[in-house]
C-alpha cells in the first residue's frame, strides 16, 4: 500500500489491516476494519453484551440521551444524518464482509479501510452522555473524587483556569492547596469534562521578549457543564 493512502488510514487499522491488505488477503482485510469499528463503538459505549452487533448495536447506542453523542465536524444539525450513515455502512459493507465477502477485491477493500477509517474517527469524537456515566454518582466513583462537592470544586477550579504555555507550577499549586492531585487532574480529562485550549496572546506594551506569550486555560466541555449544573442543583 502507498504511504500516501496509509496515512488517511486509521492508525488502528494500520496497525490490524494494512497487513493482511499488503498481503493480499483483501476480504480479510475489509472484514477485519468492519469488526474494528465495531468493537470500537463498543469501547466507546462500553458495551458488554456480545450479543450486540451491527445495525442493532448503531440503533441502541444512538438512541438520544441514554447513548452515544457523536460529535461531527461538520455541524451538529448533521448528527442524524451521521447516525444513518453508520447504519447504512454497517448494513451495506458489515454484513457482506461478515457473512460473504467472496467479492471483496483490492480497489473494493481500500474503499472499506477508508470509510471505516472516517467512522473511526467519528467514534474517536464521540462522547457518552452523562447518563451513560451513571450521572454524577457515577463519575465521582470512577474518577475517584470523593465527593459531588469536592467534583464541583474541582470543576469550578479548572474552568476558565489561565496559565503561560507549559508552566504548571501555579496550577499544581492551587490543586493542593485545594486538595487535589495530578490523578484528579487527570481524571477529569479522561471523563471528558474538561478540556485546554492554547492561544498567542499579543501585549500591546510589549512585556514579552518577542512581543507575544502563548497562554493555555481550561474550559469545561458540556458534559463538564450539564455536571457542574447537577451538582450545584443538588446542594441547593
Amino acid at each position: 500500500m502507498d504511504d500516501s493512502i496509509k496515512q488517511l488510514l486509521s492508525p488502528r487499522l494500520v496497525k490490524n489491516c494494512v497487513p493482511l491488505f499488503n498481503d493480499g488477503h483483501f476480504m480479510h482485510a475489509a472484514r477485519d476494519a468492519m469488526v474494528q469499528v465495531e468493537i470500537a463503538l463498543k469501547e466507546k459505549g462500553k458495551v458488554e453484551d456480545i450479543q450486540q452487533f451491527g445495525a442493532r448495536l448503531i440503533g441502541n447506542l444512538f438512541a438520544g440521551k441514554t447513548g452515544v453523542k457523536l460529535c461531527v465536524p461538520l455541524g451538529e444539525e448533521l448528527q442524524n444524518h451521521a447516525k444513518k450513515y453508520f447504519k447504512g455502512v454497517f448494513s451495506y459493507y458489515r454484513n457482506y464482509t461478515a457473512h460473504y465477502g467472496s467479492g471483496i477485491n483490492k480497489k473494493i477493500a481500500l474503499r472499506i479501510l477508508i470509510i471505516a477509517s472516517e467512522l473511526l474517527e467519528l467514534i474517536d469524537a464521540s462522547e457518552l452522555t452523562l447518563t451513560d456515566s451513571g450521572g454524577v454518582d457515577g463519575l465521582v466513583r470512577i474518577g475517584e473524587f470523593g465527593s459531588d462537592k469536592r467534583l464541583g470544586v474541582l470543576l469550578n477550579l479548572l474552568n476558565n483556569y489561565y496559565m503561560p504555555e507549559s508552566n504548571y507550577d501555579g496550577l499544581y499549586e492551587d490543586l493542593a492547596s485545594s486538595g487535589f492531585g495530578e490523578s484528579e487532574l487527570e481524571a477529569v480529562f479522561d471523563l471528558n469534562l474538561v478540556v485546554m485550549h492554547s492561544t498567542i496572546y499579543e501585549d500591546p506594551l510589549d512585556r514579552f521578549s518577542d512581543g507575544s506569550e502563548t497562554i493555555e486555560w481550561f474550559e469545561l466541555t458540556k458534559p463538564g457543564q450539564t455536571a457542574l449544573q447537577a451538582i450545584h442543583d443538588n446542594v441547593d
